[in-house]
């Protein structure tokens, strides 16, 4: 029985033992595309919840796909499927996923993607939060949180761009205004920036203000690719 959420998958042509479409289409309602053009107009036609995009099997820019994407103001989810070591992220897709993998694992990652009911998911950047499940994914990373570190998360996610306050912090995920003792701050947030940092000692989401406080920064797709 399929799924009521509607997904793209743009595959070139491949050998019929390695097509994705068999597996997807028992889960999803699922529409196809094998070129730039025929994607963009499936996404304008049928409004996926997820894109799916077959790297190894496109000849097309998947850079300027998700550039078109967001410059046409089309906020869809896009799924990289690639080979090789390192995930080639930076190009504007939300998730990456690895040549190969089970199809247990492309359905699982894609369910990430899919709209959370009642706001369960935040989404910032390559950041996505389920607010439920206490988890967070960045590309293929996928962490678990302590409740107090799913806490401390959400109130920086929330809050985008803006510098909070040790004092508005240890009020918020604390419940408490005593400030002379912020080890127990000191370690959430060394233990949050390990689930969303690639490098905890340059972080590119959580930036430390000195003598004040923290402030979460959705940074720029070319900053996410170093």
């Amino acid at each position: 029985m399929t799924s009521s959420h509607a997904v793209l998958l743009v595959e070139g042509r491949k050998p019929t033992g390695e097509r994705l479409a068999p597996i997807l289409g028992q889960e999803y309602d699922l529409f196809t595309a094998r070129t730039r053009r025929e994607a963009l107009a499936r996404i304008d036609e049928s409004h996926p919840a997820v894109v799916v995009l077959d790297a190894p099997s496109l000849r097309f820019s998947r850079r300027r796909f998700c550039e078109t994407l967001e410059s046409n103001g089309v906020d869809v989810p896009v799924l990289l499927l690639y080979e090789g070591k390192k995930a080639p992220e930076g190009i504007g897709a939300r998730a990456y996923l690895r040549h190969p993998f089970s199809s247990q694992k492309l359905i699982n990652r894609i369910s990430w993607l899919l709209p959370a009911p009642d706001s369960e998911v935040l989404i910032r950047g390559e950041l996505v939060f389920n607010l439920k499940r206490s988890s967070v994914t960045r590309g293929e990373r996928e962490s678990h949180l302590t409740p107090k570190q799913a806490e401390l998360l959400e109130l920086f996610m929330r809050h985008p761009g803006k510098v909070l306050t040790r004092k508005f912090i240890m009020k918020h995920v604390w419940d408490t205004d005593f400030l002379d003792d912020t080890r127990t701050l000191d370690v959430h947030i060394h233990w949050v920036r390990k689930a969303i940092e690639l490098d905890t000692g340059l972080p590119q989401y959580l930036h430390t203000v000195r003598g004040v406080g923290y402030r979460f920064q959705i940074p720029s797709s070319s900053d996410e690719a170093h």
